[in-house]
């Protein structure tokens, strides 16, 4: 299964960078799951983030408002609001 690479910052700091399966959140048009191959995008989203990381472990923290941003096969979550 081919793999993402995932950064989560904040403002101030880097809260997460790793290799992941897949990354779930939610935008205005309700929750959407981002796998590898995904299209290129560009999200505002609000609520969960979840990171289904390699090791079958999940990483999650939620935000008020954040930006994600996808590009081949890697996910960047800027978190705005905590």
């Amino acid at each position: 299964m081919e793999k993402l690479k995932v950064t989560v910052r904040n403002k101030t700091d880097v809260l997460l960078e790793t290799e992941c399966f897949s990354v779930s959140m939610a935008n205005e048009i309700g929750p959407f799951d981002i796998l590898a191959e995904h299209a290129n995008f560009v999200s505002i989203f609000s609520g969960e983030i979840v990171v289904g990381r390699v090791s079958g472990q999940k990483w999650k923290t939620k935000c008020e408002r954040g930006i994600v941003r996808v590009v081949g096969n890697v996910v960047d979550v800027v978190i705005l609001e905590e």
